[in-house]
């Protein structure tokens, strides 16, 4: 019974520690750039995390973990558990932690034939936009006074 207890204490922190806040973790005031493998691509909620290994000024390999959004998001946006393959070289853009420890989130990601792949939250926040300007576009025409 003492274990129940200790782990229904433990519950919480480790769902603190799997979900958080953006602001907190990552500076979005700053964008980095790393280019390197990918190691690992898990399309997973609450975040989508890839790893990658990176060389550093020294030569030195280092982990790097990128954090995309949730699975539904990416989803939406048309990605599967096969847009990122292990073993693909890539350079990816993003915020980096406030501690400077290997670790961003996910603006940009650019493959080594050139194609692009950018959060899905980006293209339908577009789609949006111009749907708003082609209904405020189709209003005006509706409203605006006939010329004889």
């Amino acid at each position: 019974m003492p274990y129940v207890a200790v782990a229904t204490l433990l519950l919480p922190l480790y769902a603190a520690h799997s979900h958080h806040a953006f602001s907190p973790v990552f500076d979005e005031s700053r964008t980095i750039t790393v280019a390197g493998a990918v190691t690992e691509f898990r399309l997973v909620n609450p975040h989508a995390m890839m790893s990658m290994e990176v060389s550093d000024d020294a030569g030195n390999v280092v982990e790097w973990t990128v954090e995309f959004s949730g699975r539904l998001n990416l989803t939406v946006g048309g990605w599967t558990d096969d847009t990122i393959s292990p073993g693909e070289r890539v350079t990816v853009s993003g915020n980096p932690t406030h501690t400077g420890s290997p670790r961003m989130f996910f603006r940009r990601l650019v493959r080594a034939d050139g194609t692009e792949l950018r959060p899905p939250s980006a293209a339908r926040q577009g789609a949006i936009e111009e749907e708003r300007r082609q209904r405020a576009r189709a209003r005006a025409e509706q409203s605006a006074p006939e010329l004889d």
